[in-house]
């Protein structure tokens, strides 16, 4: 075999591993995924098939999920943004919100801190941490 035979085999081997790792980073890690969501969400939200709500809603199944239908006591914000323009917990929903709460719905209890609530959520500013917890979020069925 020549040797521009196998630079060119070698070069089409390194595109492919790297088009494999770009995949890969655009698909979101859930196992990342999951260490961020236990450090970050577990600490209010339940995320198992148990579905208890705890300072938080539970996450169990919330990918695809409408808002602000589980049965929890959501800030007034919360409630009336969900009654008057209803969405579902879709990857662009839940971007913005792990983005930034306070923007997306301003006054949620998420981001708030106080006697009642010692620990907010101000947003996870990483766009790969944030696709990431996602992903795992959307293994949650």
């Amino acid at each position: 075999m020549k040797i521009a035979h196998v630079l060119s085999l070698i070069m089409l081997l390194l595109l492919g591993l790297l088009a494999f790792i770009v995949f890969q980073r655009f698909q979101g890690d859930a196992e990342v995924g999951k260490r961020l969501a236990e450090n970050n969400c577990g600490v209010c939200h339940d995320m198992t098939p148990n579905r208890k709500n705890g300072k938080g809603p539970y996450l169990w199944e919330i990918y695809k999920r409408p808002a602000g239908v589980v049965d929890f006591h959501f800030s007034a914000s919360f409630r009336q943004l969900v009654e008057e323009h209803p969405f579902l917990w879709d990857d662009d929903h839940l971007d913005r919100w792990l983005l930034n709460p306070q923007a997306f719905i301003p006054k949620t209890k998420m981001a708030q801190q106080s006697k009642d609530h010692p620990v907010s959520f101000d947003g996870m500013e990483s766009a790969g941490n944030r696709k990431d917890l996602i992903t795992y979020l959307k293994r949650l069925q």
